[in-house]
């Protein structure tokens, strides 16, 4: 091979070599954070449901609920917390209502409150863009909040909530990092308003998306409330008692599916227990339902479809397009480079002994008769 070969090969070597660091260690971080100006839906049905309707003072029996949530980026508060924090992070507004109507809208006049949802929760969160995890921002303007009405002298912070209410969010919130490995996490509960441990149990396919699958058990307690719940006492067997103040007591065994080359939910399902108890230890069912993401929101997370002309989820082609950045682009670069510049190498060394062979038989003497 001559000097000019030689020096285009080891130049091909190093350019592969260069481009697998490339991709390994700036395209791949690049690439793997979560979307700062994301918008998200979800819908989760839940048949067969017990509730106690607050609205009519019973409780009700077969009914199907239907929560719907709704994720929006702040891409302005993003920046600015960014930018504060000198770490990447992303803003999110979720919204989850849940009733008994399907498709369910507010009514145009907030004081129809005969006519508001049977639950609603609305919460921001500051989570790091590339694990996934919440971050403590208490801004007056920006910070974290949590709040059940619509009114926003409602929401809860962690300076007017205190740790009885709110204390701001903690472990994974909505989604887990990218990369997400087969162990336990934090995930964070809104009922109770705390992280609680989320166990990997085995891997398997949405749809032919592999995914893991993470379940978490939030054990039977008291939700902490401004003032206790009255209800009639004929509901707890007291029909002589006008009203009976109560408490609401809550479990949840919560079950998420993972596709973990980005850390996105695929699906979810909850399986809520809540009681209304007394003091003497009476209870009513508040609450009894299996909700679960319905099979059009695990398709679109999987697949990929509009929703009021934005796409959203497609997590099989943004997992394939991120393994091919993250794994087979350094990894193919790094062979051929290796390969380019170790076939130097040995052309190299292969001509060492084959020109020492020549130059001595250059100097042995030429044989006389």
């Amino acid at each position: 091979m001559g000097n000019r070969s030689r020096a285009l090969v080891i130049a091909l070597g190093i350019f592969f070599v260069g481009i697998a660091a490339l991709a390994k260690f700036y395209a791949y971080p690049t690439l793997s954070v979560a979307p700062p100006d994301q918008v998200a839906h979800t819908v989760s049905e839940g048949p067969d449901a017990t509730f106690f309707s607050a609205k009519e003072l019973k409780k009700k029996d077969n009914e199907t609920l239907e929560a719907r949530r709704t994720v929006r980026g702040d891409v302005k508060a993003a920046e600015d917390i960014s930018k504060k924090l000198n770490r990447k992070v992303v803003v999110f507004d979720t919204v989850v209502v849940t009733d008994n109507t399907k498709n369910y809208q507010f009514p145009d006049d907030k004081s129809q409150t005969d006519k508001m949802p049977l639950s609603f929760v609305q919460e921001r969160v500051v989570l790091d863009a590339h694990t996934g995890e919440s971050v403590r921002w208490a801004d007056k303007d920006t910070g974290e909040y949590i709040s059940t009405t619509l009114e926003k002298a409602d929401r809860k912070t962690a300076e007017n909530g205190g740790d009885r209410f709110f204390h701001g969010h903690d472990g994974l919130v909505l989604k887990f990092p990218f990369g997400t490995k087969k162990q336990t996490y934090q995930f964070w509960d809104t009922s109770t308003r705390k992280a609680w441990p989320i166990k990997y149990q085995g891997t398997t396919e949405l749809y032919g998306l592999k995914v893991y699958k993470f379940v978490q058990e939030v054990p039977k307690q008291k939700l902490e409330a401004a003032e206790r719940l009255k209800i009639p006492g004929s509901l707890l067997d007291e029909p002589g008692t006008p009203a009976i103040e109560v408490d609401r007591m809550y479990s949840n065994t919560r079950t998420l599916w993972i596709e973990p080359i980005t850390g996105a939910i695929i699906k979810g399902e909850e399986k809520q227990l809540a009681e209304l108890q007394s003091d003497d230890q009476k209870t009513l069912t508040a609450t009894d339902v299996t909700i679960a993401y319905d099979d059009a929101t695990v398709q679109k997370n999987v697949k990929g479809a509009k929703e009021n002309g934005i796409e959203e989820g497609g997590y099989k082609a943004k997992a394939a397009q991120l393994h091919l950045i993250g794994f087979w682009v350094p990894l193919v670069s790094l062979i051929i480079g290796l390969l380019l510049l170790g076939l130097v190498v040995a052309l190299q060394l292969r001509a060492r002994p084959a020109a020492a062979h020549a130059g001595a038989e250059a100097t042995e003497p030429d044989e006389k008769d």
